[in-house]
Order: C-alpha cells, then sequence, then structure tokens
C-alpha cells in the first residue's frame, strides 16, 4: 500500500470536514464542453465523492467516479447510488477504449502511482472528441500560499511530491494530447482557530509528513500571526490543464 493510500484511509472519516466541492470548477467544464445527458464522465481519484456529486448534480449525465483509497471510496458509495463508483487506480481504468467523452482528476494527480501509465490510460478510454481536466497548483502559485510562511518545511515536502506543471504537460503531449492551461481560484481561506483546528488533524497529505515539533512550531507562528492581526486570508489559484486529443 502507498503512502498516500493509507494517509487517505486514515483521514475519511473526517475529510469531508475539511474539503469540499468547486462550483466554479464545474462552470469551467461547462464552459469547455458542450454536456448533454448522454455524456460519459469519468472523475478519477474522486475521495470521498463531492466534486463527483457535483458533476452529476450538474450534468445529470453517466458519471464514474474511481478511487483506491479503500475507506474514501466506502464514504463515497454511501453518499449516492447515481454515481459507478469503482475501487481502481489511474494506471488500470477498467473501462473499454474510446467511451468516456470528459475526464477530472481534482488535485489527485500527484498522488498517482505512474503519471505516465495513467495518462496512457486516460487516451485509451478518452473518445476522440474527448477532453481531460486536472486540477492542480504550480510551484509558483505554492510560494504565494500564506501557509508555507507558518510552515516552511511543508513547501519543501510538497514542492518535492507535486509534479510542476511542465513535467505535467509534458507527460500529456507526448501521449499525443494538445493542451490548453488557465488559471482559476481554488478557494479563500481565513487562517483562524479553525484553521489551526484542520492542522492538528493534518488535513491534507503534506501535514502527514511533518514531524510534531514542526508542526508545533507551524502552529505558534499562526497563532502570533492571528494574535496580531485576527483577519488574516489566504487565496489560493490553481492550474486547469485542459488536455484534448
Amino acid at each position: 500500500m502507498s503512502k498516500s493510500i493509507n494517509y487517505f484511509n486514515k483521514i475519511a472519516s473526517y475529510y469531508d470536514e475539511y474539503h469540499s466541492a468547486h462550483n466554479n470548477f464545474v462552470e469551467l467544464i461547462k464552459a469547455e464542453c458542450g454536456i448533454n445527458n448522454n455524456f460519459v464522465i469519468v472523475d478519477m481519484g474522486c475521495g470521498t465523492g463531492n466534486e463527483t456529486l457535483n458533476i452529476y448534480d450538474n450534468f445529470k449525465c453517466k458519471v464514474y467516479g474511481i478511487e483506491s483509497a479503500e475507506n474514501m471510496f466506502k464514504k463515497a458509495t454511501q453518499k449516492s447510488d447515481k454515481i459507478i463508483w469503482l475501487k481502481e487506480t489511474a494506471e488500470g481504468i477498467p473501462l473499454k477504449n474510446n467511451t468516456i467523452d470528459i475526464i477530472t482528476s481534482f488535485f489527485s494527480i500527484h498522488h498517482f502511482l505512474d503519471i505516465h501509465q495513467a495518462v496512457r490510460e486516460f487516451r485509451r478510454i478518452l473518445k476522440t472528441t474527448g477532453k481531460v481536466f486536472i486540477f492542480t497548483i504550480s510551484h509558483n502559485q505554492m510560494r504565494n500560499s500564506l501557509e508555507y510562511e507558518f510552515f516552511p518545511e511543508l513547501f519543501e515536502c510538497d514542492i518535492s511530491r507535486v509534479p510542476s506543471i511542465e513535467f505535467i504537460k509534458d507527460v500529456f503531449v507526448k501521449n499525443g494530447f494538445k493542451i490548453k492551461i488557465k488559471e482559476v481560484e481554488y478557494e479563500t481561506r481565513k487562517i483562524d482557530a479553525n484553521y489551526i483546528k484542520m492542522v492538528k488533524k493534518r488535513y491534507r497529505t503534506g501535514f502527514q509528513r511533518l514531524t510534531e515539533k514542526q508542526i508545533l512550531l507551524g502552529i505558534n507562528r499562526t497563532e502570533k500571526a492571528i494574535s496580531n492581526n485576527s483577519d488574516i486570508i489566504d487565496k489560493i489559484m490553481c492550474i486547469v490543464l485542459i488536455c484534448k486529443k
């Protein structure tokens, strides 16, 4: 079992407390594709299914949610029987060739075991007219996040495990895709007591890699900053790679 899968199995019970769907992501997909009820969409690395359900609620078409972490998968399946839930990896998708209109990956590509193989699978199952939407964060966007000012060691962890935009683009291009890149807002987060609570629960993968001492030092920095300014806002942007054959 990979470290990522083990981590997600640990946090599945409270994952939804800190992660929700993003309507602006759905609007972007809608603007790029003339979606109808006959479309078939795959949400790869769907976690507990929040974005997957948002896709279904907006588009009312056939939707697959694919997740490899057992506990995240179980939680997703409890949310809706209108989604076809599959416990699989991105490297071995159990779907037929040329059958999928849209593939989405919401901040999951850095958890793939083999990005090259995953992209080959995307191309195999995607229709000629299909598109892949990869939501991720660039290294420059990371540098602009306030979170790393409080947890500098976290930046080193994240930048080493999240592939660069150029790397992802190169993999898709080598596999016959054309790429368009857009920058959109991911979320606006207030740095407050609730944020500190999230950190203590190690709400995302990077925090799992920090020592207890590093976590405590970062919390102290955060609390000091809050005491000087109770209205700290961290606006986080992300990158969307829109890939088509």
